[in-house]
């Protein structure tokens, strides 16, 4: 929780790294900077610590972690945001194009102004904080904890893609494991804790894996009274 907020409170100056536009615009002109840094490190981490990039070093789950006493609640999310997916396919797709059609390699340029200087250096890099901060908020408010995360962020699919890729194809990575399930007493702890809202409980019962959702917050682990879960990395069974 301390990362997430350190790291929201230096949202005006990361976002220019996290916002959609900068990387299309860095490779257009030909640049490898310090935004396509970013985002291409968050897919490659999602292969290794699967959504542990959300858990623990987003802005945007630091926000809603301020944001929550709008909206507490759970948000029961089942459906599929193929509207979501679709923009940042469409979105993943014109940076790769943007370089094939180029017909030339990007140059490795991590200080290149198109988005390589801290958002600090002209003012105008501070404008896309507010709308963000304010869409942000407006998701926890309308549809409950990590509302943002469920139904808005454009950097979910692009981490919950490589996230399972990982596990299809079998890649060690981080996860949370049950090390007991004879100690679980029915509390509902684990479930009623979950930033994810998701039903961990019902994991433990039917003796499944933790969803693709799970973020690696380590919530369960340390609000569990019995001990049952933690942190292991591997081939999850």
């Amino acid at each position: 929780m301390l990362l997430l907020l350190i790291s929201f409170s230096v949202f005006p100056i990361t976002i220019i790294y996290l916002a959609p536009a900068p990387p299309i615009m860095s490779l257009k002109a030909g640049v490898i900077n310090l935004s396509v840094i970013t985002i291409t490190s968050i897919f490659v981490s999602g292969f290794i610590f699967r959504r542990a990039f959300c858990g623990w070093l987003c802005p945007g789950g630091g926000c809603q972690l301020v944001a929550q006493s709008l909206n507490n609640k759970r948000l029961q999310h089942n459906k599929t945001n193929w509207m979501r997916i679709i923009l940042v396919t469409v979105w993943v797709i014109v940076m790769i194009s943007v370089v094939v059609f180029s017909g030339q390699l990007p140059r490795l340029d991590i200080g290149n102004p198109g988005a390589g200087k801290f958002a600090s250096s002209q003012i105008r890099y501070f404008l896309p904080y507010i709308p963000a901060v304010i869409f942000i908020f407006l998701f926890v408010y309308l549809f409950g904890k990590r509302g943002f995360c469920h139904r808005g962020c454009w950097i979910y699919p692009i981490i919950a893609f490589s996230s399972r890729a990982g596990t299809l194809i079998k890649i060690p990575s981080l996860y949370v494991a049950v090390k007991s399930y004879d100690k679980c007493t029915n509390c509902k702890i684990c479930t009623k804790k979950c930033p994810m809202s998701i039903d961990v409980l019902n994991c433990v019962k039917t003796q499944k894996k933790l969803p693709n959702n799970c973020i690696q917050c380590g919530v369960c682990i340390d609000e569990c009274p019995k001990d049952v879960f933690a942190f292991s990395f591997g081939i999850e069974k």
